[in-house]
């Protein structure tokens, strides 16, 4: 069995196993099976799941080959059909670890920002996994993952209180190292779960406990796992404020996996928040062109918006509105509807009208970033501040203290650490003290 280490701070899963268990006696079987396992080795995914459908036609009844075919959609990023292949495996055979196992990383795979139900499932398996292997130390490793990532996501927008996920997590990563001392990737994982709960200094120490053993992290998981080691350290930097530690991490993160997008986004904030507009430009073509080369469609890609958009507030912010409004444009024909992100290209263009002092206009697109985003959120955060710092430039001062107020409320239950909260909440204030 292949075993390698799922990176932390990112969302790619790194495949644990691949396990394919031909039937004695069936050599053309056994064949398709290695065949398709060398495929897969190489990279050639479609091509494995031909040869592994072919062994299927010979033994529908092997539950292995429905959990190599699992790996492959994983491995395509169709977590859909991924899930199906191994829910087959785990019809044939309601004990199948590596099926209950792998199933659990699809399903981490499919959760995201609000839509922590995949999360749920994925618990699940892992739980059973674990029943089924008590000693399995990727399954507890994993299962911390995902309740850290549940915590993150459900919490302010999931009705479930997630509060004792954080707890929940930290104890998965004390058993990992209790089962394996040298499973040094657990101790990240401390460090992002004490990052969620907003303990930054416990969170440090344990990135630097982590990176005591940088060495045998490259060793067990590639460029991958220690990118998204220094990628977490360098995110909860950043919400400490130290910018230009953080800056320094994200370096060290880039130069292990230049395309991790998570990276390369938060560094063009970080040049953004001390200051260096044109060189956070840069990281915004940097991430641009990572998204072009990108095998899925740029267009389709979740953030390929997201480059534009950012271009957007730093012209705004080096006072050169045309082209601002430009790349607003670009990133509202990529953003689509849906995306929890679309209110803010509204509230950016807010930013522009108000800044050429065009406040009726502006107002009308802070309006509709809240009707998009309804008053939750920090894009709607933005919105009710530029439309406080709108009515005050019109000297309607009781409705720009009513705007400014909510601003601050918003900020502080949703504003995040490091990503301009505490500046925006001062801002408004000194806003109202002003009146």
């Amino acid at each position: 069995m292949i075993t390698r280490k799922t990176a932390i701070g990112i969302t790619l899963i790194v495949l644990i196993g691949f396990t394919s268990w031909g039937l004695a006696g069936a050599l053309e079987e056994q064949q398709y099976i290695d065949q398709g396992k060398a495929e897969y080795n190489r990279g050639n995914y479609d091509a494995a799941i031909y040869l592994f459908n072919k062994a299927v036609d010979l033994n529908p009844d092997n539950e292995y080959l429905y959990n190599d075919l699992g790996l492959c959609y994983v491995a395509l990023g169709d977590m859909d059909l991924a899930i199906s292949e191994f829910s087959k495996a785990i019809e044939l055979n309601s004990d199948c670890v590596e099926a209950y196992y792998n199933r659990g990383l699809a399903y981490f795979g499919q959760g995201g920002y609000k839509d922590t139900e995949p999360f749920k499932n994925a618990i699940s398996d892992f739980t059973k996994t674990i029943k089924l292997e008590p000693d399995n130390v990727d399954a507890y490793y994993n299962r911390g993952l995902t309740y850290n990532q549940y915590y993150n996501s459900g919490k302010n927008y999931d009705e479930e209180d997630t509060t004792d996920y954080y707890t929940i997590a930290v104890a998965d990563f004390d058993k990992v190292l209790e089962l394996d001392p040298a499973y040094v990737l657990a101790y990240a994982g401390k460090g992002n779960a004490a990052y969620r709960n907003k303990e930054y200094n416990k969170a440090e120490e344990n990135f630097v406990k982590a990176l005591e053993s940088e060495s045998e992290i490259l060793e067990e998981s590639s460029g991958i796992g220690l990118a998204g080691v220094y990628a977490s350290k360098a995110r909860n930097l950043k919400a400490m404020m130290d910018y230009n530690a953080s800056i320094a991490d994200y370096e060290e993160t880039i130069s292990y996996d230049p395309t991790l997008m998570t990276a390369l986004l938060h560094q063009l904030s970080n040049y953004e928040y001390v200051g260096e507009y044109e060189k956070a430009i840069e990281w915004c073509d940097m991430a641009e062109e990572v998204m072009k080369n990108d095998p899925r469609e740029y267009e389709n890609y979740s953030y390929g918006f997201y480059p534009s958009y950012y271009k957007g507030k730093l012209y705004c912010k080096l006072e050169q509105y045309d082209k601002a409004l430009e790349m607003y444009d670009i990133a509202d024909a990529l953003c689509s509807e849906q995306h929890h992100s679309k209110p803010s290209i509204y509230a950016g263009r807010g930013d522009i009208y108000s800044a050429l002092g065009e406040y009726d206009k502006a107002i009308e697109n802070y309006n509709k970033t809240i009707e998009l985003a309804g008053d939750k959120g920090t894009s709607a955060a933005d919105a009710y501040k530029g439309i406080g710092i709108a009515y005050k430039e019109l000297g309607e001062n009781d409705k720009a203290k009513a705007a400014l107020e909510t601003a601050i409320s918003l900020y502080e239950e949703y504003g995040v650490d490091g990503h301009g909260k505490e500046e925006n909440i001062d801002e408004c204030q000194k806003l109202i003290d002003e009146l």
